[in-house]
């Protein structure tokens, strides 16, 4: 059976949309009380109405990641409605890659380390103190395939993906005298909204997402919710003993040397 989150209260970052929205749906279902924090005002109040329309607890707070301000209004927000958090997921992140490192802009570089490293440090900071006070706390930061490979063509996505191993295993260590545990969820290629998008935008898309698929020993590629699963793990009590890992979920692709 999943592991039970009553009592608990979640922060999903990016949880309107692809992996964290299946985080978001799941750890409701398991009875946790969830603020969803996006950008995406539309998607999240929807989902957010959805999920209480079921008898669980959702809400949705506007969070811009990068701004240190807008987290802690966010954190603010979930103490008044729900109480202290004892899970935050770290979820919001941007894909920016550029084929040639040299052609990738100073502006560009700055903003996809200004929301994929520096914005789960905001979140992070904003609530191990509330942890702290409680000697108990789980934070899953979602790292990637490329948080260990160099896929060319990613620069500088990769960058920002390796440092988010950096910023776990940090936390892990500074922290678990505190109880807090920090651990990295690495997906592999997943079909989310965004991916199928892209999909779609190109001369077939069925035969790129078959293609892709293939490439992985499972021959196919992930549903959201199949990332859901291994985040309610990480977080939950489930895995009590584990923390600064990484945790691989990529259909079998990294283990694979060349295809």
């Amino acid at each position: 059976m999943p592991a039970n989150l009553d009592g608990h209260i979640a922060i999903v970052t990016g949880g309107a949309d692809g992996i964290g929205r299946a985080i978001v749906e799941l750890f409701c279902e398991q009875g946790a009380r969830v603020c969803i924090a996006d950008v995406n005002a539309e998607l999240a109040i929807a989902l957010a109405d959805e999920i209480c329309a079921k008898g669980q607890n959702a809400f949705f707070a506007q969070t811009n990641i990068a701004d240190k301000d807008s987290v802690n209004n966010m954190v603010d927000a979930v103490v008044n409605k729900y109480g202290p958090p004892s899970i935050l997921i770290n979820n919001a992140g941007i894909i920016v890659v550029t084929k040639d490192p040299l052609e990738n802009s100073e502006e560009t570089w700055k903003r996809i380390f200004a929301i994929n490293l520096e914005g789960m440090w905001n979140c992070a900071r904003a609530v191990i103190p509330y942890m702290k006070k409680a000697k108990s706390g789980s934070i899953v930061n979602l790292g990637s395939v490329h948080s260990f490979q160099i896929v060319p063509g990613h620069f500088p996505y990769a960058i920002t993906k390796h440092a988010v191993i950096g910023l776990t295993r940090s936390l892990a260590v500074e922290y678990g005298a505190d109880n807090i545990r920090v651990n990295t969820l690495c997906p592999g290629m997943v079909e989310t909204p965004t991916a199928l998008k892209i999909w779609s935008e190109m001369d077939d898309p069925e035969a790129v997402r078959k293609a892709v698929g293939d490439i992985h020993p499972l021959k196919r590629n992930a549903s959201p919710k199949e990332m859901a699963y291994p985040a309610l793990f990480l977080a939950s009590d489930e895995s009590s003993f584990m923390t600064g890992q990484s945790l691989i979920v990529d259909g079998g692709r990294s283990a694979l040397y060349s295809e």
